[in-house]
């Protein structure tokens, strides 16, 4: 009898799922490929799923729907759509998805998974922060990093040892991040695995593989009270990242003084204020969307930066002779340099289309039903992601998009389908630090080193799939410029 029960909720449950999912929303309702009960489309996406939706938006258009389980999801691969979202019609795709592991992570705090208000606040404040950083302070702290880097890329280099760019680059974002945030120096001998480093990465790896795997349960409306606790009881990751954040706010609390700024904490306490336990929270969940957003994503693209330079040496010897000409003698690039080096600027935009970072960004959640490009319907709390794959390769805004070609950009500065920071109000927030940081370390890079493959063949270009989209790891060999 019991199991006869069972059977009969089941299948109800089967059912209605079905029918939440097969009836009409609207006359003018997205098209999509077909829905299966409770999975919905989740079972026509392979390991690469930018992909997949890309060859999709060839059969249902620029934007169209799918199932992710029981979330709604539209897919938008047109830039014009795009800046529909995010800028004429910003109000209402304000959110995020209230998912399971986005509220657990974050309790909705920070500058990046908060919500309506709250985010319009959270933005204002570290907005105000970031202006009222000592921009000398943080040119300095960009050399500092830059010349510990390349002096170990120059022991590497005279042992004759293969360099490990994953290793080094992320240890070069992360200990720049440190010094920005806490004024604190990492020791140019401290391992990431095991150092001061390893108590704020080891955590961030496991959210980054939990976000970027993703989860049934997030996305299984049924499911989603109960995997909430779970993450709750048998997940810590989450918690010892925002915990990181609570230790440095009490450390820098014992020596801060209102008047004198010292780094970007200084500034986050004195704008938020410390006397509640929210104030709290929305400190250390702002820094650690600073880490978790800034650190893999530049020491990837510089990561990517040195495979196509290994895969394109022409273009390579292109840059060098640039920053060579550009410097006049000197011996080290600085900031100022940029605006002499347009080709490394190329290079680096280049690269961040060709090999976009993020595949969907993070995720819009709308607050309303509304309809977007002419007239097509998207209802309340439809989860949006942009598949920046799709925009990158796009043939009406690219010419020969599957070429990997810098001098696109030298001969246009600008491309309504380029937008590797997003657009409008909620673009980053750290997007000018990380375009410093990137070039400078790059630029600086070129300057002193030649990259080569081990074997003296192309490296593998193609690309694991998480949060960020990296590179297979791969190592090679440094030789010095004359």
């Amino acid at each position: 009898m019991i199991i006869e029960i069972i059977i009969y909720l089941f299948l109800f449950y089967v059912l209605h799922n079905a029918y939440s999912k097969y009836k009409k929303l609207n006359n003018n309702q997205l098209s999509g490929p077909f829905p299966i009960p409770i999975l919905g489309n989740i079972y026509q996406l392979s390991d690469l799923p930018h992909l997949d939706l890309t060859r999709m938006s060839s059969k249902y258009g620029k934007i169209f729907r799918i199932y992710l389980a029981d979330l709604y999801t539209v897919i938008v691969c047109d830039p014009i759509i795009v800046r529909e979202i995010f800028v004429e019609k910003f109000d209402n795709f304000i959110d995020r998805p209230k998912i399971p592991s986005v509220k657990h992570g974050t309790f909705f705090h920070g500058t990046v998974s908060s919500m309506n208000e709250d985010w319009r606040n959270n933005r204002e404040i570290v907005g105000k922060a970031m202006r009222k950083t000592n921009l000398k302070h943080i040119y300095e702290l960009l050399d500092d990093q830059v010349d510990l880097l390349i002096e170990k890329m120059k022991l590497i280099e005279s042992s004759g040892e293969q360099f490990d760019p994953r290793y080094y680059l992320t240890k070069f974002t992360m200990s720049a991040m440190f010094k920005y945030i806490f004024n604190e120096d990492v020791s140019n001998d401290e391992d990431i695995n095991n150092g001061q480093l390893a108590k704020l990465m080891k955590p961030m790896q496991k959210v980054f593989k939990d976000f970027g795997t993703g989860s049934l349960f997030d996305v299984l409306e049924i499911a989603r009270p109960m995997y909430f606790l779970y993450l709750e009881w048998f997940t810590t990751h989450y918690y010892e990242v925002i915990n990181f954040g609570k230790m440095k706010i009490f450390e820098h609390l014992k020596t801060y003084n209102p008047e004198v700024q010292r780094d970007l904490m200084d500034l986050l306490i004195k704008e938020y204020g410390t006397d509640t336990d929210d104030q709290i929270l929305s400190i250390s969940s702002t820094v650690s969307d600073f880490f978790l957003a800034g650190v893999d994503t530049s020491s990837t693209t510089l990561e990517l930066v040195v495979l196509m330079l290994i895969n394109y040496p022409e273009y390579q010897e292109k840059a060098y002779n640039e920053i060579k000409s550009a410097l006049n003698g000197r011996d080290k690039v600085i900031l100022s340099d940029r605006q002499s080096t347009p080709f490394i600027v190329s290079l680096f935009k280049e690269t961040l289309r060709y090999k976009p970072i993020s595949p969907f960004g993070l995720p819009r959640s709308t607050t309303n039903d509304i309809f977007l490009n002419g007239g097509q319907f998207i209802p309340k709390n439809a989860q949006i992601l942009i598949n920046y794959h799709a925009l990158s390769r796009n043939e009406e805004y690219y010419d020969n998009p599957n070429e990997f070609n810098p001098n696109r950009f030298l001969n246009s500065d600008s491309n309504i389908a380029f937008m590797p920071f997003s657009i409008g109000p909620r673009n980053c927030v750290g997007s000018n630090f990380a375009q410093d940081e990137i070039y400078i370390a790059l630029s600086n890079m070129i300057l002193n080193f030649k990259f080569k493959s081990i074997d003296g063949k192309q490296v593998d270009e193609s690309q694991t799939y998480g949060l960020t989209l990296k590179p297979n790891p791969f190592k090679l060999i440094l030789e010095k410029r004359k």
